[in-house]
């Protein structure tokens, strides 16, 4: 492992100054790590991580209450009608009789979930009150006092099977998006102080460029006064000035709109000015393609998702056989039950009550119809895997490039380095003998270009180096500087 320590360029200086605008504004000294920390703990991109997985978590347990007893009381108090209805009467003969009719009635219900077969249990305790009225008046009761209970749709499909299998690593699943969401708030806090960076450091070069084209253009009219250079290098002397002011003025736009971007990000005050710090102190380490690829195969979520998404493709089919195929489905009941006309009696000399059904139904002819849904399930199986399958080689293809460029770094840093050093010490050369008359004015204008554009590429680079940094913690959930996995909450 190899480490640069700290340096700082002549153009860097000047970008660690900024000034408040106003007095009601309040200056922030922000590193990058500190902008991270910010970021990861009040930015909206935060907040929305939050609620994600929040709801992910309380749809686990929603998943997870389904298989626990579930009790409900039900009833109506009263029930009450006084109508005039067609009635048989017992020798056969229809006629309009009056009703006048209040029932009552409570039903108490403790039901259980079977996951292993898929059918559902229950134990239930009911009692129903009639009061007729009018000149028959009489009540009556009906009481059920325990009634054990058993249904299940179709026994050749078992859905809570498959939830099983399924809602576990949905949830898991939630757990490594939300890791990764907090690695791509780091990623778009590194673009978003970077992008400040960038501002800040194009407002202090062409307002240093216009110092100088201000001076230098004084010096180019007093040589041109004596007769030592031409009117062609005084023109071109004011269209560089011309042009540095108004790059001046586009840079400080670019600045302020940086600067609001920023502090949106970070969810900072309105009245808060960042003042950021450089983060030139680099660490550099080579990693394996093939151990990336392992870290992300076994922390990412996309590994989960293609488990995931297989088997409810798997599920569609267990499902849809089922529907387009012989059924089967079934209901029993055993319990007790009596009725009188007090409460007491409903409750004394109970009987036996009890119920059995076994219902099936068979496909004869439908014309292709459920063959056709079949082979339809099954082809959205066969697409799923394959898309899983180019998802997996693009995954290991974008991993094995990001680290290709990490390990290039090093050698990308120190370049950028010794360029932006060797252009500043060549524009200072080239401003001393063009003061002097040594130098023309376009050749001094080149050098002025080179130490800008070295400067730019420099920070581009360290932007660079920062980003893959942090890409690669998020593509991988694995930290390579300290070589452990990326933890949860």
């Amino acid at each position: 492992m190899h480490l640069i320590s700290r340096y700082v360029l002549l153009p860097f200086v000047l970008i660690l100054l900024c000034c408040s605008s106003a007095s009601s504004q309040e200056t922030i000294r922000l590193s990058l790590h500190n902008a991270i920390s910010l970021s990861a703990g009040s930015s909206l991109d935060k907040k929305k991580a939050d609620n994600i997985i929040n709801s992910a978590y309380w749809n686990y347990r929603a998943y997870k209450a389904g298989f626990l007893p579930k009790l409900s009381l039900q009833g109506s108090l009263p029930d009450y009608y006084r109508v005039i209805n067609m009635i048989t009467l017992p020798d056969g003969k229809y006629d309009f009789v009056s009703q006048n009719v209040a029932s009552s009635n409570a039903h108490l219900n403790l039901t259980q979930q079977i996951g292993l077969t898929g059918g559902a249990i229950s134990v239930s305790s009911s009692l129903q009150r009639l009061d007729n009225f009018g000149s028959f008046s009489n009540t009556a009761y009906t009481a059920v006092p325990l009634t054990f209970s058993y249904y299940q749709r179709n026994v050749f499909y078992n859905e809570y099977k498959w939830f099983n299998k399924i809602e576990p690593l949905r949830y898991q699943e939630s757990e490594r998006e939300y890791l990764e969401n907090m690695e791509n708030i780091a990623c778009n806090t590194v673009d978003k102080y970077f992008n400040l960076l960038n501002a800040m450091l194009q407002v202090k070069l062409d307002k240093q460029n216009f110092q100088n084209i201000d001076t230098l253009i004084k010096i180019t009219q007093a040589r041109f006064d004596i007769g030592t250079v031409e009117l062609n290098d005084v023109l071109q002397a004011k269209v560089s000035l011309l042009n540095a002011r108004k790059a001046l003025a586009n840079s400080r736009l670019a600045l302020k709109d940086a600067e609001q971007q920023f502090t949106l990000y970070l969810n900072l005050s309105r009245n808060t000015t960042p003042e950021l710090l450089l983060p030139d102190t680099l660490t550099f380490f080579e990693i394996d393609p093939q151990t990336a690829i392992s870290k992300a195969s076994q922390n990412r979520q996309y590994a989960i998702s293609h488990k995931r998404r297989k088997l409810e493709a798997e599920q569609a089919i267990a499902r849809v056989r089922s529907e387009t195929g012989p059924s089967i489905n079934m209901s029993a009941n055993v319990g007790l039950t009596q009725t009188g006309n007090s409460l007491g009696r409903a409750y004394n000399d109970l009987l036996r009550n009890q119920a059995v059904s076994i219902g099936f139904n068979i496909p004869l002819l439908d014309w292709g119809v459920n063959r056709s849904s079949r082979k339809r399930a099954e082809a959205n199986l066969e697409l799923e895997l394959n898309n899983i399958t180019q998802e997996q080689l693009a995954f290991e293809q974008d991993i094995n490039y990001k680290v290709m460029q990490w390990n290039m770094q090093e050698e990308q840093m120190n370049i950028s380095k010794e360029a932006s050093e060797l252009a500043q010490q060549r524009y200072n050369i080239a401003k001393e003998k063009y003061a002097a008359g040594g130098l023309s004015y376009t050749d001094f204008n080149n050098a002025q270009q080179d130490k800008d554009r070295a400067a730019v590429d420099y920070l581009t680079n360290l932007h660079t180096y920062w980003l893959l940094y942090f890409t690669l913690r998020k593509i991988t959930l694995y930290d390579f500087s300290t070589h452990k996995n990326i933890s949860g909450r």
